[in-house]
């Protein structure tokens, strides 16, 4: 049997697309859940609500509370089934889509994901990440369905901050260097070949049009770069994890940012940008060249991310570097997916070396 790929029913991109959110609901239900918090609810999802005018669709929105946890996909379960809702509508960033995905799943409803921002592949993906209630990253749901639509309007999309981008354009060449990583020395069948060529279009496209989308999106210019880099962030990350399914999979970089969810003072930064600083730990560990490391760091800073341990909020001192090496070296940790034995020393080590390195960039600017 080849059980070859994983997408979306529908993958819309177009400028102003949600404002015919109806016409998208319809075929799918009549009673629609509407999940954002409120700055989405404030922004987009009032404006998508007074869309339904007309449709003879019964909208309702609730406010997500800031975690994909256990309690929150519970609470929306309940809901949903207490008010007969027969359609999710999942809006904003990537914790809130993941909620609307695993709560559709479990109540067997068709889900449309609206992402506000580009900086994940939540949108498309069938991976949702649970965490604790508290923010402590637990494991990884492999939902085995992807959302029926994913409606990409990238008007919305260009108003977000220009972090949310950056974010997710290094979270798009993450998938280049872990999913040379976790292919390396294993037999490649088509699928898997693709989805390694696509991750090192998806690094090459980012570094060629990043930074200029990035001066669109702070211009909040909808611009054929913007477009094309939301591509990136969404459609072709989505395809990597689809066709390259337990194959092309995460590393060590997103081993250090789930690692980095056990300390609270970082929760304010980014999947993307804590994914980037584990892209240099994970190439000091392979003893990469000073040289390769030094150009990535610059590029990042042109991005705009942060290129230390203290940027992204972690305070550095011996008991939180063990501690961080300890959790990120767990027996079930990503990380183990190097193809060499790694251990909490050999961490230690490199984190202290990627924070000193993301240093010296710092001060060249």
């Amino acid at each position: 049997m080849i059980d070859l790929f994983l997408a979306p029913g529908r993958y819309i991109q177009e400028r102003g697309i949600s404002k015919k959110i109806g016409d998208f609901i319809f075929p799918l239900g009549k009673r629609p859940l509407f999940l954002a918090d409120e700055l989405v609810y404030s922004k987009v999802v009032k404006t998508l609500l007074e869309n339904l005018g007309g449709t003879n669709l019964k909208g309702r929105f609730e406010e997500f509370k800031g975690e994909c946890c256990a309690e929150e996909i519970e609470r929306v379960i309940a809901l949903a089934r207490d008010k007969d809702i027969d359609v999710m509508v999942g809006c904003g960033g990537g914790k809130a889509l993941d909620t609307a995905k695993t709560a559709s799943v479990k109540l067997r409803l068709p889900i449309i994901t609206i992402p506000t921002s580009a900086a994940t592949c939540s949108a498309w993906s069938f991976i949702a990440p649970l965490y604790s209630k508290e923010g402590v990253y637990l494991k990884s749901l492999n939902l085995e369905r992807n959302p029926n639509l994913a409606l990409i309007d990238s008007e919305i999309i260009a108003q977000a901050p220009v972090r949310l981008l950056s974010a997710g354009m290094v979270d798009a060449q993450a998938k280049w260097y872990e999913a040379k990583i976790s292919t390396q020395g294993i037999k490649k069948d088509l699928a898997t070949q693709v989805a390694l060529d696509l991750s090192k279009k998806s690094y090459d496209l980012v570094k060629s049009i990043g930074l200029r989308a990035k001066r669109d999106v702070e211009r909040e210019r909808c611009s054929s770069e913007l477009e094309e880099i939301i591509e990136v962030n969404i459609l072709l990350t989505g395809l990597i994890g689809g066709l390259g399914r337990g194959r092309c999979r995460s590393s060590a970089a997103h081993a250090f940012n789930y690692a980095m969810t056990n300390f609270t003072e970082t929760r304010t930064s980014l999947h993307g940008e804590k994914v980037a600083f584990g892209v240099v730990m994970m190439l000091i560990l392979e003893k990469r060249s000073k040289e390769e490391i030094k150009g990535l760091l610059r590029f990042y800073s042109l991005l705009g991310l942060p290129l230390t341990l203290e940027r992204l909020g972690f305070v550095k001192n011996e008991k939180n570097l063990v501690r961080l090496a300890e959790e990120i070296c767990k027996k079930e940790s990503n990380v183990h997916r190097l193809p060499f034995p790694v251990n909490k020393d050999m961490v230690h080590q490199a984190l202290l070396e990627a924070n000193t390195r993301g240093e010296e960039i710092e001060e060249e600017n």
